[in-house]
């Protein structure tokens, strides 16, 4: 027989919630770690009694573990504080060219990056291999030049959209460029997808330049969008990012050839900030085969794809499958929404589901 004393002890209620409660606790308790937790927050949120000595720059460049952080008066080649590791968890990096960081000067052409001041805006992307953590491209710039192109290699709606949700995400302004409009002659099935293009994003609100490096066309309208703003250009191997930027700066950066599979090669291994003689700034990032959007979510797709989800379905949650009742089959036989979003927006909504079985 029980005895109440071995009642109180086991079978209460109230006693085994407390236990459960302390054991809760002495697991969340972190004050064992409070010297690492401090040093984990101490570079996200400065005060003022621990920047002193510190010198504001700005991340121009990085080249493995060596972080270029340009000053008014010079530039500096920085390591990241030890403290930095304890925040390696879904981030692949934990600073990006475009940063404004506080680093401490060790010798004259040396220092230590000790803060991450907060960012206005970030393109990220997923990581390639494991799809789990977060891949930062650039940081504290006001938009995004996706970089398209005619031809060698051909425009790919669904990459375009990606980058488009990236940028919204990241609360930066999409342009789309679609570059090598001198190959329009030689890609005539090609040219007409551009058209396409062209009409759908622009249509959609969105600034959308054709251009070409060979002929000029364009150009003018490119620096016009750049002027006195911070760009980022990003898009697909081969589309001339480097190129245009070579064209616009007069710099001479190295650039590849198309293989003959019709797929660009990565020329471009490493992001960099860079001046522009007509005012602003411009970043370089290398090429990409495939881009995934850190983080999707069927609301990202709500927002992105709007003239889907404005078709007067039979049912409010309809997520345009083919469900019964769905009104954008006859949309797009109606030539009222283009069949290159639509599969773009079943492409990425597949991802989403596929990624939450996983």
């Amino acid at each position: 027989m029980v005895s109440h004393e071995e009642w109180d002890q086991h079978f209460d209620p109230t006693r085994r919630e407390q236990r459960r409660e302390s054991k809760i606790a002495k697991r969340t308790d972190r004050s064992k770690y409070k010297v690492t937790d401090k040093l984990k927050k101490s570079h996200e949120q400065p005060k003022k009694m621990d920047i002193e000595g510190l010198l504001a720059g700005k991340v121009i460049h990085i080249r493995s573990q060596e972080i270029e952080v340009a000053t008014e008066e010079t530039t500096v080649s920085c390591s990241l504080r030890g403290s930095f590791k304890l925040d390696r968890n879904l981030k692949k990096n934990l600073v990006v060219v475009g940063d404004n960081v506080l680093f401490e000067p060790i010798t004259p052409t040396t220092g230590s990056v000790h803060y991450i001041l907060p960012r206005s805006s970030v393109l990220c992307r997923e990581e390639h291999l494991h799809r789990v953590r977060q891949q930062l491209v650039a940081a504290n710039v006001d938009q995004v030049l996706i970089t398209v192109c005619l031809a060698e290699p051909s425009v790919k709606p669904s990459i375009l959209d990606r980058y488009l949700i990236a940028a919204e995400k990241g609360h930066m302004e999409p342009v789309i460029l679609i570059n090598k409009l001198d190959l329009k002659d030689r890609y005539p099935k090609e040219s007409l997808l551009v058209d396409e293009c062209l009409r759908l994003y622009s249509s959609l609100g969105i600034k959308t330049i054709a251009l070409s490096t060979v002929t000029g066309e364009g150009l003018d309208q490119v620096r016009g969008v750049m002027k006195d703003k911070v760009s980022v250009f990003s898009g697909q191997s081969g589309t001339g990012k480097t190129c245009i930027i070579n064209v616009l700066t007069g710099l001479a950066l190295r650039t590849g050839s198309i293989r003959a599979i019709g797929k660009g090669s990565h020329t471009t291994t490493s992001t960099n900030l860079l001046r522009l003689p007509f005012g602003g700034w411009c970043i370089d990032t290398p090429g990409i085969r495939s881009f995934g959007v850190f983080e999707l979510t069927k609301e990202d797709l709500q927002e992105a794809f709007p003239e889907l989800f404005k078709q007067p379905c039979a049912f409010k949650n309809c997520w345009h499958r083919g469900e019964l009742g769905c009104a954008v089959p006859e949309a797009i036989e109606k030539n009222q929404i283009s069949s290159l979003r639509f599969s773009s927006y079943t492409s990425l909504l597949e991802s989403i589901e596929e990624s939450r079985r996983t």
